[in-house]
């Protein structure tokens, strides 16, 4: 009687043991997915850093006054020139027809 005893529980727990692999296996699945989007989300993450790194390492634009374009600083100098008497009124006109 003992040894039937000792029999009948031992496929009790073997069953037992087949049971917990089926839904093991559900479980398993579930956590695959669950590291894959883990992954997933690590990538994006990462992604974001480097873009933020890359924008860091830019070198910034300070607002200011806009740069002179040659022209327009000859054109200046021409007009005081001018104005001082050193250049006459044709020569101003032909060399500012000429800049511009």
């Amino acid at each position: 009687m003992t040894i039937r005893k000792i029999v009948r529980k031992k496929k009790k727990n073997e069953a037992q043991d087949a049971l917990n692999k089926v839904m093991g296996g559900e479980e398993l699945e579930i956590a695959a997915v669950i590291l894959k989007e883990l992954a997933e989300r690590k990538g994006r993450k990462k992604k974001i850093e480097d873009g933020q790194k890359k924008l860091e390492r830019m070198p910034k634009i300070k607002p200011g006054k806009p740069k002179e374009n040659k022209n327009e600083k000859r054109l200046k100098e021409l007009s005081e020139l001018n104005k001082m008497g050193i250049l006459s009124n044709e020569e101003f006109e032909k060399l500012k027809k000429y800049l511009v």
